[in-house]
């Protein structure tokens, strides 16, 4: 099993569960009559996004070149920092009881949820809280460092520990924030992150790692269920349903829209911070995007899947060229020599790996300030380049 499977099972999850959601009778899911291309369209798209990373797969890299452990350890010990910084923050939310009141008291979250929208919607505006920040723009390189360092010959459990902390903080938070999307995203990248590095791990470790994960996703599940059913008990459909209605809509809108939606964003979404360094004007986070381009059939207060965030911003006849680029350009800079990959290329195959993942039943999750950890990654990515030395890995 690999990142490559493990992505296409998830897509074919969610196209089980688009079945079902299509076939409920709740008024509020009463969906477009189904049509044939835009169905063919997605799945298209979703292959050729993903296609690097089925490449790298079959090739069957069996070593990494390392770059300056100088830059690894700096990365690492940079998230350490930040990670260690936020601990207060988390006692205090221990402390007041966030996370036992989402568990013990049935509209807490709710409460929450509202708490952190209202947040959300200030988004873009300033700086609150900049320890945060960083860490989230760290959070989808903590865990392939985290994974990557277990692969080392020589562990250094320092590191190791600190990045663990960072990527449990990055679960914790969102939870305790009652924000079930943040979490979801957080564990689908843990999964993709494990399974594209699974083959460089021992079977000793593989197999705790298994086990780990299996427990720590059942303890996630408790609070992840209490949220759900604080939030949605009530509704038509309940708690049950809303997990069908989160997990299927996507194919499902669009299908509806997301060829045409009556408009497009001109990369309102998709290309945020690059868009507001040359226009000013440009929305600062959903709330004004969603009152700029309120004409729209459909926006981003409902999921429909990476490529239509695309097919919404520039068109169904844009999109396809961008991802083509995006596709080719990837290909040409990871070709491994001998069966040999250097991590700065590793890189890349990871970012497509999160983007197929987190965004085959979401969004894509790179946008507006959340870009800042594409920001990060291409960072990374020359300071890799420019250090990389050959050193063959089993």
């Amino acid at each position: 099993m690999d990142a490559g499977n493990v992505i296409i099972a998830s897509y074919v999850l969610y196209a089980a569960l688009a079945w079902k959601l299509y076939n409920m009778p709740q008024p509020y899911w009463d969906f477009l009559p189904m049509r044939f291309f835009p169905f063919v369209y997605l799945f298209l798209m979703l292959l050729l996004a993903l296609w690097p990373v089925l490449r790298f797969d079959s090739r069957q890299i069996t070593s990494i070149e390392q770059p300056s452990s100088f830059v690894l350890h700096t990365t690492a010990g940079l998230i350490t920092c930040f990670a260690l910084v936020q601990i207060p923050s988390i006692l205090q939310l221990l402390h007041e009881g966030g996370l036992m009141q989402i568990l013990t008291n049935p509209d807490m979250g709710q409460e929450k949820y509202l708490e952190s929208i209202q947040e959300a919607g200030e988004s873009g505006s300033g700086i609150s809280n900049l320890t945060a920040i960083v860490l989230n723009a760290f959070s989808d390189i903590a865990i392939l460092l985290f994974f990557y360092y277990l692969t080392l010959p020589k562990k250094h459990w320092l590191l190791i520990g600190g990045l663990s902390l960072a990527v449990i903080m990055h679960i914790l938070m969102p939870i305790m924030s009652g924000l079930r999307g943040s979490v979801v995203v957080a564990l689908f990248t843990i999964i993709a992150a494990y399974f594209l590095m699974r083959s460089y791990l021992s079977a000793r470790l593989r197999k705790w790692i298994d086990v780990t994960g299996i427990v720590l996703f059942c303890i996630i599940a408790i609070p992840l269920a209490a949220i759900t059913i604080s939030r949605f008990n009530s509704e038509d459909g309940g708690a049950g349903g809303s997990v069908v209605y989160y997990g299927g809509q996507a194919p499902l809108n669009f299908n509806n829209y997301g060829l045409d939606a009556g408009g497009i964003r001109n990369g309102d979404r998709t290309f945020n911070l690059v868009k507001k360094l040359i226009d000013p004007s440009t929305p600062i986070n959903y709330v004004d995007r969603r009152e700029k381009y309120f004409y729209l059939k459909m926006d981003d207060n409902i999921f429909y899947t990476f490529v239509g965030d695309f097919t919404l911003d520039f068109g169904p006849y844009i999109a396809p060229l961008i991802f083509l680029l995006f596709t080719g350009l990837i290909l040409l800079l990871t070709k491994p020599q001998e069966n040999s990959i250097a991590f700065h290329q590793l890189l890349l195959i990871y970012l497509v790996v999160c983007i197929c993942m987190q965004g085959g039943m979401l969004l894509f999750t790179y946008s507006d300030t959340a870009g800042l950890k594409l920001v990060v990654l291409f960072c990374l990515y020359i300071a890799c380049a420019c250090t990389t030395r050959r050193t063959i890995q089993s």
